[in-house]
């Protein structure tokens, strides 16, 4: 009887352990890997996709945040995605700094039910360029005003001397 009764449970154990492994199904509402993104300027707005697979349409919260305290990430951005499609959400982001930074970006529902995993975006920003690009295209169009205006009072020099 005592053999039983350990087969029994063994068998009911076994039972359990299979139910255990069963795999979770994969999220419908996850953030696409994308490319690496460059920021010029101090403030912002990254892209981050968002895929829906489900049969109707869903609003969700897209979530950033960087470790590094030179970036400055808004809280979360509201986001209405179609039926088994794409969208892009804009997070703003705003630096202090130039350098390399990570961004971990996840999507959760109007109660902060995470969907998906986390993905790490890398930025790169650079802000001091923006000033660089902008005082070198006043130098340059300095230049051609003061050119231009001196091949015009040389050309009026010319037209006086000749009759």
């Amino acid at each position: 009887m005592r053999k039983i009764i350990v087969a029994v449970l063994l068998m009911l154990g076994l039972v359990g352990v299979g139910q255990v492994q069963a795999a979770l199904p994969a999220a419908q509402v996850f953030i696409v890997a994308g490319s690496n993104v460059n920021m010029v300027s101090r403030e912002s707005k990254i892209p981050v996709s968002v895929q829906n697979n489900y049969d109707r349409a869903i609003r969700v919260r897209v979530h950033a945040r960087s470790t590094d305290p030179a970036v400055n990430v808004q809280e979360y951005v509201s986001l209405n995605i179609p039926a088994n499609s794409r969208k892009d959400a804009l997070v703003p982001v705003s630096v202090v700094s130039s350098g390399e930074f990570k961004l971990k970006v996840w999507v959760t529902t109007f109660t902060d039910i995470r969907l998906g995993k986390s993905t790490d975006i890398k930025l790169t920003a650079n802000p001091d360029i923006e000033i660089v690009i902008l005082v070198g295209f006043g130098i340059l169009l300095s230049a051609l005003i003061g050119l231009g205006g001196y091949r015009m009072l040389s050309r009026r020099k010319m037209k006086i001397e000749r009759p």
